[in-house]
């Protein structure tokens, strides 16, 4: 079972989202992975076709887990034709809906006037698994250290690289490395060696072009000449937002 949340309608869809059918890790939800019995039952099933077996016990593990108050007798597992699939739909979108606000109530609040100054204080593992299924996997510590470096916050540096190039999928045109889509000063893309120089040069060009600039937001760095896109700002907000209800998911 999966969920895909739709910021203004709660749950939009509801079941799996499986392309071709098959278990996988992209059929669900941040959310749902922080279940602690998500890699357990994930691990039972991965690579396999999704049936209704699989996806009742899905349910029932999400149900349990994500709320406690609505948890089934373990008999259920067992015995499918004593389930009620109708109250269990019902009851884990509720209890989604509940975990998504207790995450959200948790986490910072990022918006197009935050201040990229105040550093991420967490840790780079989580990072690294927000990463894991990007060109930029394993360098969540190097986002932390270029922040330490240069002042700017690590998960801005994160979203930016993620809105101008899918976390590397898609560098900048002509280059290989390019994940933040920086330009020469004599025309076209700059390049860098790697993708670890790629994020010390985009933190470099933050700090050294906008930082000292006074311009110390999403917004300031957007209309300080980093993009022409009128809607980049909101773009880079919006990843920010994701990777933080990510980060407090798993809190």
């Amino acid at each position: 079972m999966s969920f895909e949340i739709d910021k203004n309608k709660g749950v939009e869809k509801k079941y799996f989202n499986s392309k071709d059918n098959i278990v996988s890790e992209d059929d669900f939800n941040v959310f749902q992975k922080a279940s602690k019995s998500f890699n357990s039952v994930f691990e039972k099933y991965k690579g396999k076709e999704w049936n209704s077996q699989i996806k009742t016990e899905f349910e029932l593990m999400f149900k349990k887990d994500l709320d406690p108050d609505l948890t089934l007798p373990v008999d259920a597992l067992r015995v499918e034709k004593n389930i009620d699939k109708l109250q269990i739909e019902k009851d884990s979108q509720k209890a989604l809906e509940y975990f998504e606000k207790k995450v959200s109530s948790l986490m910072p609040k990022v918006n197009k006037d935050t201040d990229i100054t105040k550093k991420y204080t967490g840790s780079a593992d989580v990072l690294n698994e927000y990463l894991k299924n990007t060109p930029l996997k394993g360098l969540g510590q190097e986002f932390i250290n270029i922040q330490e470096k240069y002042g700017v916050n690590a998960l801005f540096m994160m979203a930016i690289s993620s809105v101008e190039s899918g976390y590397g999928a898609a560098p900048a045109k002509g280059t290989k490395y390019n994940i933040g889509g920086l330009t020469r000063l004599s025309g076209g893309f700059q390049e860098s060696d790697d993708f670890k120089d790629a994020i010390n040069d985009l933190g470099s060009t933050l700090s050294n072009v906008y930082l000292r600039r006074g311009k110390i937001t999403p917004d300031a760095v957007h209309h300080g000449g980093y993009a022409t896109d009128k809607d980049w700002g909101s773009k880079v907000v919006k990843e920010w937002d994701n990777i933080n209800r990510f980060i407090y998911s798993k809190k």
